[in-house]
């Protein structure tokens, strides 16, 4: 019969323990590089995304503004063109292009 001797087998089964927990922790490394490299990829097409619709702002800022002031240019424009009848109501002489 084969006698083993406590503390070889209590080495054996450290050591395979400890090649076990390493193995593990190679795999677990392995796959977090993985999701941080895909994370990554995520993150610059979502930034590619954001500039995109900052641009898109930017425009519709300008295309609103125009229009803010194209209001107003009429509104002066039938301000100034007006007048009062007899009973105070107000008369626009020139109308106001509608577009």
């Amino acid at each position: 019969m084969i006698s083993l001797d406590p503390s070889i087998v209590t080495a054996v089964v450290s050591v395979v323990t400890l090649l076990v927990l390493i193995g593990g922790g190679v795999f677990w490394l392995g796959k977090l590089t993985n999701r941080v490299g895909q994370l990554e990829t995520r993150v610059d097409r979502l930034d590619g995304k954001l500039d995109q619709l900052a641009s898109d702002i930017r425009e519709l800022r300008e295309e609103l503004r125009e229009e803010i002031r194209r209001g107003n240019q009429q509104l002066l424009i039938a301000l100034a063109n007006r007048g009062h009848d007899a009973q105070g109501q107000p008369v626009f002489r020139v109308p106001v292009n509608p577009e």
